[in-house]
């Protein structure tokens, strides 16, 4: 028995071929090296794009005739379904084509709706009890006429070995107006698809051409250049590219609706060399955290466990869609490159955990509006009742401090003389109205009467160390603790001037 299984020697040793009706080449037993192909054109269809004759290379025996009956397209059945001639199709060349033929399909002038035909096949099918395999048709057009009238569709259907239909079927439909902005493809949806039945021997393919309404006053048409099926497994297996030796292939495959990639057999990474976009579903990161999409500004990152916030670690963050402000970390702190603007009614910053909040610069300033307050500021002591002053620091800077009265935090103490007691006497109160500014930025009288000391006077009186000044060195505001002491100082003063009154 020689080495082809038979007693007879290989292809070579004959001349001629196998070709189909008509003397459409399957199998060449010659060759000259070059022109030659092992398989002609219908065969490698079949083998490698699932259908034959679906390049429509292989054209009628009149290839300048319609496709009809009695002139058939090999490997198809052309039926008029109820145009009586008015919708056609022939093979026309098309250098643009691969095969060098398209199949143009032709719906005569002012056609009424509700006319078609058609072009089908039974393509074989591989089918296994494990139901392995699934099967999808696919049309690529290149051209249509601009109407709404007239439309393409594909049917498939799995069928047995006794045709009986088995199994899943779709459809799809696109008038000549869609297909002619350019090169389109259309197929049945996926998601309608299951995979081939265990006892399905067929795929049955159907072209269809028909009008939904009275077709334009000339002739619409529309090239198709190419039918095929598709053919999926259940697994593919990507082989090591570098080190064969040593690592697992890749398995891809989709389990219970979930696609697994799964590099070295389970135990390496993916990487992408492009963009990576998901429409429609969450990613998942391992079992423990999902980013989603919440709307069309909003992407949320949750975990797994409870719904729960997921925390993000990043070195810096350029906000909404500028590139120039910042925040960033490099470890230690935490900066913003700009301003930060709070708009939240309720708790805007909240140091609960401890440490300071330090504004730093040439000109920092903090506006308070409306009815703000500063809390707690400072407290030095593990003492929580201590309370905060505003004060003259230095010069005209004025500062919040903590407000302490302890010797701890004075020095040169001695007793006030006789200048404060004379500065005391000079000391004038006074009822006044204050001013203040309307909604128009007017200064106008407040209409509140109350009852204090003026700043200037207490400087007249000798008594400066009571008053704070403003950037420009005007007496401004007074310290009360200042005046009480001075006040206590003369009535102190009076107490003893009357004490000696009595004992005369």
């Amino acid at each position: 028995m020689g080495k082809y299984g038979t007693n007879l020697e290989g292809f070579g040793a004959f001349e001629g071929g196998v070709n189909a009706d008509k003397g459409a080449p399957l199998v060449s037993t010659s060759s000259d090296g070059e022109t030659a192909l092992l398989f002609g054109p219908a065969a490698l269809r079949e083998i490698q794009a699932g259908c034959a004759n679906g390049d429509f290379a292989i054209p009628p025996d009149d290839g300048s005739a319609t496709i009809t009956a009695e002139n058939p397209l090999p490997y198809w059945t052309f039926t008029d379904t109820s145009s009586a001639g008015a919708i056609t199709c022939a093979t026309v060349t098309d250098a643009t084509a691969g095969s060098g033929n398209v199949l143009r399909w032709s719906v005569a002038a002012s056609t009424t709706t509700g006319k078609s035909a058609t072009l089908a096949r039974y393509v074989p099918v591989a089918s296994s009890r494990n139901r392995a395999f699934a099967h999808i048709p696919e049309l690529n057009t290149a051209s249509a006429t601009n109407t709404a009238n007239a439309s393409v569709t594909i049917t498939y259907q799995y069928y047995k070995l006794d045709y009986t239909t088995t199994g899943s079927s779709g459809t799809s439909t696109a008038t000549f107006a869609a297909l002619g902005t350019g090169t389109n493809w259309m197929n049945p949806a996926v998601s309608t698809t299951t995979a081939t039945p265990s006892d399905a021997a067929f795929i049955y393919v159907e072209i269809k051409v028909s009008t939904t309404g009275t077709t334009p006053a000339s002739i619409s048409t529309v090239d198709i250049t190419e039918a095929r099926v598709i053919r999926g497994d259940q697994t593919n297996l990507f082989a090591e590219y570098s080190t064969p030796a040593t690592y697992s292939p890749t398995r891809v495959r989709q389990v219970n609706g979930v696609l697994n990639i799964e590099p070295n057999g389970g135990t390496g990474n993916v990487t992408l060399g492009g963009d990576l976009t998901i429409s429609g579903g969450d990613l998942n990161l391992d079992t423990s955290h999902t980013i989603r999409t919440l709307n069309t500004g909003s992407v949320q990152f949750t975990r797994n466990d409870t719904g729960n916030r997921s925390s993000i670690t990043v070195g810096r963050v350029f906000p909404g869609t500028q590139t120039t402000r910042y925040i960033d970390d490099d470890g230690t702190y935490t900066t913003f490159s700009d301003g930060i603007a709070i708009g939240s009614t309720t708790t805007a910053v909240n140091a609960s955990g401890g440490g300071d909040v330090q504004l730093t610069g040439a000109d920092i300033t903090v506006p308070i509006a409306g009815n703000g307050e500063l809390k707690a500021i400072p407290n030095t002591t593990t003492v929580t009742t201590n309370s905060a002053r505003w004060v003259l620091s230095s010069g005209s800077t004025y500062a919040l401090r903590r407000d302490s009265s302890t010797r701890r935090v004075k020095t040169n103490i001695v007793e006030a003389d006789a200048a404060v007691l004379a500065a005391a006497k000079n000391l004038r109160a006074v009822h006044y109205e204050a001013l203040e500014k309307d909604a128009e930025g007017n200064v106008v009288p407040s209409g509140k009467h109350t009852l204090g000391l003026i700043a200037e006077e207490i400087v007249d009186a000798g008594l400066g160390c009571a008053v704070t000044y403003d950037g420009e060195g005007l007496p401004d505001g007074y310290d009360e603790r200042v005046i009480i002491a001075a006040l206590l100082h003369r009535v102190n003063d009076l107490e003893d001037r009357l004490k000696a009154l009595e004992a005369r």
